[in-house]
């Protein structure tokens, strides 16, 4: 079975500084992949947090019935 692998071509703008390090220190065969692997770091990071934001939201009581408040008002404008 052979997977194809789409690329997208991206631009980015960084602070001087820091792209000077980033061409100082990685070698430009490798600068697509380490980008590519520092992304998904960074998503997965901000995935998990999303989860743990839902998750934490789910089990708000509080929230749970206000949910529940306007679910039922809701309800009552469709009657």
């Amino acid at each position: 079975m052979q997977f194809i692998i789409n690329y997208m071509r991206m631009t980015f703008s960084l602070p001087d500084a820091l792209a000077h390090r980033f061409r100082a220190n990685i070698p430009p065969r490798k600068r697509s992949s380490t980008v590519a692997k520092l992304i998904e770091q960074e998503m997965m990071t901000q995935e998990r947090n999303l989860e743990a934001a839902c998750l934490a939201a789910n089990n708000d009581e509080t929230l749970t019935e206000e949910v529940g408040e306007w679910q039922g008002f809701e309800d009552e404008l469709e009657e």
